[in-house]
């Protein structure tokens, strides 16, 4: 016990490490004291595991604090379920992320027994795996195994919120992409995540295109549980443009698009076409199968609102089928926002009772029966925030309603925390934008551009050598040298 101890209280040393090659020598040398400890204990750490968490802090002696705690969780719980657990929670809040880097198998084995629901409740479980994943990567732009695995718990158990912090994050990098280079040192603070997180590591497994997209359906399905239309958009999209080796549509993609059509419709009041980018083979297949929900949005823009009723109604075994009756409701409630909306292009201020009169319900098909009706549809825009607006009432006692602009005049102060709090976004970024440049200057397909591109300005040159920068650009397509993978 007191020989364990030592071993894991001697990282960090008292003495400060002052740079990275002295850290990496150091907690190096650590591990090999804690390997050992581990592989051939003089007495199970099972029996003393308990002892040694109370002793140890996991801020500060994160790495031998995560080893004890693993050989008591991992593969099965030993000692003191509350107990462990408490610790567990403790831990995962609170780790020093740069000692984790040299223990990501470790840290993924718990995560991932946490995520199956085997140690923690799920409320709990994603609250501190969504903690944990932004502790390791504080920008959240590198994809893992455990993301998937996340998603599935958080969806699947109804505990959003806690997530939400985690899919919100854009992602940027994905295990076993080309050109990554491995770090010197993982303890250099600067490096990008896609450096320091990969399967080497340990921090995630390798991962195939069907995970990405499973976890962007469900992220898109987190955010329309939540009516965040604009993020479940996005989230739609990247799967319907997602690049595929025979430029084929899978049935997820399939799926993606119907949703897509309809949170576009909530998101953008309107239908809009499918991105250029997307592969033509995969837009050939959408415009057949999402026909019905094509027809659908073609009579969302109108002001038809029973033939749009009646359109819903006559399909309403596929939407079931396709687990979208919930998103069509959510269309047919917004068809009237929409048009309420929409009049802010003609008027600044308008009544009440001219609003019931020039708008509809696609729930019913007719407009409003009371003008009380129309005042509280657009009450309840108001306070949700998807109507910037105010209800005014004249001395006659009619009911105005006036459009507001939609984005409101910041003052010299508020326009200084937003500059400042952006620089230290761009900040943040500065890894990300280095390790991306790197590995595109070192793609054949970027390299093909380049070549193509000062060829072609060449070629003008000779043609007119007193043309500036401004006459080289032309409708040509910059990326026009690589060849789609869609």
């Amino acid at each position: 016990m007191d020989q364990a101890l030592a071993t894991c209280l001697a990282f960090p040393p008292e003495e400060p490490l002052n740079d990275d090659v002295a850290y990496d020598q150091a907690i190096q040398a650590h591990l090999l004291k804690l390997t050992k400890l581990l592989k051939d204990p003089p007495v199970p750490l099972s029996q003393y595991g308990g002892q040694l968490l109370e002793l140890t802090d996991p801020e500060y002696n994160s790495l031998s604090y995560l080893a004890v705690l693993h050989s008591l969780c991992v593969p099965n719980l030993a000692g003191p379920r509350e107990f462990v657990l408490v610790k567990l929670v403790k831990f995962l809040l609170g780790f020093d992320p740069r000692q984790i880097r040299y223990a990501g198998s470790h840290l993924s084995e718990i995560l991932t027994a946490v995520c199956n629901g085997s140690l923690l409740p799920p409320a709990a479980a994603v609250e501190v795996v969504s903690a944990a994943i932004l502790k390791i990567d504080p920008t959240g732009s590198m994809f893992t195994s455990t993301h998937l695995q996340l998603a599935k718990l958080a969806y699947n158990t109804n505990n959003i919120d806690p997530v939400l912090k985690v899919v919100e994050k854009n992602i940027v990098f994905y295990p076993g992409m080309a050109n990554s280079k491995r770090p010197a040192m993982l303890c250099d603070m600067t490096l990008s995540p896609s450096v320091y997180i990969h399967k080497d590591t340990g921090f995630t497994n390798p991962v195939k295109a069907t995970s990405v997209l499973e976890y962007d359906l469900l992220s898109g399905m987190m955010f329309c549980s939540k009516r965040d239309w604009e993020k479940a958009h996005a989230a739609f999209e990247r799967i319907l443009t997602f690049p595929t080796r025979d430029g084929g549509c899978s049935k997820i993609m399939a799926e993606a698009y119907k949703k897509w059509v309809l949170v576009s419709l909530l998101s953008k009041g309107k239908a809009i076409p499918i991105p250029q980018y997307t592969g033509p083979a995969a837009a050939k297949a959408y415009q057949i199968l999402g026909k019905p929900y094509k027809e659908v949005a073609s009579l969302f823009d109108t002001t038809n609102a029973e033939e749009l009723r009646s359109e819903v109604e006559k399909s309403s075994q596929i939407w079931q089928d396709d687990q979208n009756v919930g998103l069509m409701k959510e269309v047919l409630s917004a068809y009237q926002e929409w048009q309420i909306k929409n009049l802010q292009k003609v008027f600044s201020k308008i009544s009440i009772a001219e609003i019931r009169q020039q708008t509809k319900s696609a729930q019913t098909g007719t407009i409003l029966n009371s003008d009380d009706d129309i005042e509280a549809l657009i009450h309840n825009m108001i306070i949700s925030n998807s109507l910037k607006g105010v209800l005014e009432k004249n001395d006659d006692g009619t009911v105005f309603l006036t459009f507001l602009p939609s984005s409101t005049v910041l003052s010299e102060a508020e326009y200084a925390q937003e500059l400042a709090k952006t620089a230290v976004q761009l900040k943040a970024l500065e890894p990300i934008f280095k390790t991306t440049n790197e590995r595109l200057g070192t793609s054949r397909e970027y390299i093909k551009h380049l070549i193509k591109d000062q060829k072609r300005a060449a070629d003008k040159s000779e043609l007119d050598p007193t043309m500036g920068f401004e006459s080289h650009v032309d409708d040509e397509d910059l990326m026009g040298g690589v060849t789609s993978t869609a």
